[in-house]
């Protein structure tokens, strides 16, 4: 079963997500800041974050690159007033997966998270069709798609997985730099460690 954090100081918008998400088969689990949230996570990662930017103490966006510095491997969704173009780029920049203004309905959470799992699911597919071109030595095409997920999925780990992937035979240095990177935002990443240890590179 899928497990739903959401963050948010107001007792009715938690309220609002946890009936929501629960009626839709998720586990949920709320909190009124990011230092409690980022507490929980330590001990059980969630598959989806509903996060608002206004928060006390830590805000938001704090939160989110706290998340991201700490290479957590799952999706946020912002839900805030704050309605600011460049607010919205800003955590766009930082690689949440989408961005709900407040007043909200259920159906706009549900509508949310689906987006968000299938973009997932996009990017597993993604995936395999690389892994594909690889098998089947085609490296320049495999290129092209792997840099394609760079820009779709900066947050995501596979894309230098991927790519280490495509360049390692003719060119293991740029590969083994890919694979620590892949490493080093998701170090449970086996495969990626695997092959820098077959580089020789630990």
């Amino acid at each position: 079963m899928p497990i739903i954090y959401a963050v948010d100081d107001e007792m009715n918008v938690r309220r609002l997500i946890r009936q929501t998400m629960e009626s839709e088969g998720y586990e949920v689990d709320t909190f009124a800041t990011a230092e409690e949230a980022l507490e929980a996570i330590q001990t059980r990662q969630p598959d989806v974050v509903f996060c608002d930017i206004s928060l006390p103490a830590m805000d938001g966006i704090e939160f989110i690159k706290t998340v991201n510095d700490k290479a957590y491997d799952f999706r946020i969704i912002v839900i805030s007033s704050v309605t600011s173009v460049e607010a919205i780029r800003s955590a766009f920049r930082l690689g949440i997966c989408d961005f709900i203004t407040k007043p909200f309905t259920p159906q706009e959470l549900k509508d949310s998270i689906e987006k968000c799992f299938k973009s997932e699911e996009s990017l597993q597919k993604r995936s395999r069709e690389i892994r594909k071109l690889i098998d089947q030595k085609k490296y320049h095409k495999a290129a092209q798609l792997t840099r394609k997920l760079f820009f779709d999925y900066p947050e995501s780990a596979l894309p230098h997985l991927l790519m280490g992937l495509v360049v390692k035979k003719d060119h293991p240095k740029t590969a083994a730099k890919h694979f620590r990177a892949a490493v080093a935002m998701d170090d449970t990443l086996k495969e990626a460690e695997s092959e820098l240890k077959s580089l020789g590179v630990e």
